[in-house]
Formats: structure tokens, sequence, C-alpha cells
């Protein structure tokens, strides 16, 4: 379908909407975005459903899976995101049996860049491919905040594996919307909105803790674990990333539709 995106200081009564993810994992990225853009609706979801309110046209920009992002060939913010370099804590693969002997998994219907990330692993490891299947009693993916209290026999942090693996970044979600030039206009406030919100570390740390509800160090997981600004080293894994899923045929495309800051224009409200 051909969307066709009024200017963003016209006003026409069409309601403008965006969508983010409701985990901790990107709090920084979405806290008090709402203030920022007050007439526009927010949608607050899995990262799965902000991809489809995307792909409905419900949301104007959203932040999705990474994964999303390539295979619907959206543009989408290579300068901000949801990333790691080692272990993540909230994207796992955790399994019930023999992990060497693995023939399928249960996919996390949230995210299809864990469950890619997974198969993708497994390939590099054992030679061969697991599975996804709803019904598996074998092994099954979990993210986000449910994650930190997963329990199975053997716990693979993909975020870790990964890094292993390449020694690059892995970059989970990005903000992503279906018209580059949209996207280029709300760029720079998405951008100065990570930026009061990195900077305001006891304010993250206290609306995290309310918003995830588990035990564990908000700034450790926030500020450590995960980093939301993105440079070259992270758009290399990007890149490595979706070449190995293109060699493994997990994705039709080896081609990134990434979109910088740089000449980006300020969005009107």
């Amino acid at each position: 379908m051909d969307i066709r995106y009024l200017p963003l200081e016209s006003s026409s009564r069409v309601t403008r909407a965006w969508a983010g993810i409701r985990f901790l994992n990107a709090y920084p990225l979405v806290r008090g975005l709402e203030d920022d853009l007050p007439d526009w609706k927010r949608y607050t979801a899995a990262p799965a459903e902000c991809a489809a309110l995307l792909d409905s046209g419900k949301a104007d920009f959203a932040l999705v899976p990474l994964m999303s992002a390539i295979l619907y060939r959206w543009p989408f913010l290579s300068d901000m995101g949801i990333a790691c370099n080692g272990r993540v804590d909230s994207v796992k693969l955790i399994s019930h049996a023999d992990f060497r002997l693995l023939r399928s998994f249960k996919p996390d219907p949230a995210s299809m860049t864990a469950n890619t990330l997974a198969r993708l692993l497994y390939n590099i490891e054992f030679g061969r491919d697991i599975t996804p299947d709803p019904k598996s009693e074998d092994a099954e993916i979990v993210i986000g905040d449910r994650a930190f209290e997963a329990e199975g026999a053997d716990q693979v942090d993909l975020g870790k594996a990964w890094n292993d693996e390449t020694g690059l970044p892995f970059v989970f979600g990005v903000w992503a919307a279906r018209d580059e030039q949209l996207l280029r206009s709300v760029a720079p406030l998405l951008k100065d909105r990570l930026t009061r919100n990195l900077a305001d570390v006891d304010g993250m740390i206290h609306g995290g803790s309310r918003l995830t509800g588990k035990l564990i160090n908000i700034q450790e997981y926030l500020y450590r674990r995960l980093h939301y600004e993105l440079d070259s080293r992270d758009m290399l894994g990007m890149t490595t990333f979706v070449d190995l899923a293109h060699k493994y045929g997990f994705t039709p495309t080896r081609s990134l539709h990434a979109v910088s800051l740089a000449g980006a224009q300020p969005v009107g409200r």
C-alpha cells in the first residue's frame, strides 16, 4: 500500500501515532516521549506487536525488532537502538534437554530477532538448524523482563554468545518507519529524549524499578549490560548479522536501510 504522510506541521485532524516497546530494555528510549509528542497517540506493546502496528499503518514510527526492519525493508535509525556488547541477561535460550542434541525450541512470539539469533548461533556452533516449534519441550527463547528469573538446565545468554562468536555488539531493537522523511524528522527529538534520559540516572533507576518489579540492579542492566547510542561497531554487528542470516536462509535480503541522524531536521509538534 502506498502510504502518503501529511507534513508534520499540518493542522489536519488525522491522528499520528508511535509505538514503543514496554520492556525495561527500551525504557531509556521511550521514557517521557509522550511529553515530547503530546498530540500523538502512543502505543506500548511487545516488540513484535510494535512491528505489527507499524506494518498496519496504525503507528507512523515504532521501536521494532531489528529482524522486522530487515524483512520489511523499513528505514531505521542507525545512531540509536537497544544493543549489548556481551552478556545481556534478558535474551536467553533456555534448554530443558542436552543442549548439544536439541532438535527444536519454542520461539518467543515477541521477537523474531532473538528467535533468528538463536538458530543462527546453533547453526554456527553445531552445523545444523533447530526448528521453531510452539509445542517444543526441548528449549525455549525467553526475552524481556521475565528472562531475569528464567530457569532451565542450561541457559545461553544470546548477547554473550554472539559476542563470543564475532567479537561484535548485537543490536536487538531500532526505531523504524515506513517513510524515511518522517523518520528523519523525528530523529533529533528521539536522540534528545535518549540523551536526557541517560543523563538522569536516579530517575532511570527509580522509574525502571517500578516498571519491571524485578529484584535486579537497574543501573547495571541499563548502563552496563545495554547501550543505546550506536556507533560504527554496532553497525558492523548489524551488517554481520544480516549477512549470516542471509547465508543460512533466514532472510531473503542482505540489505539494511539504515538512516543516520546527519542532516536530520527537527520534528514539528
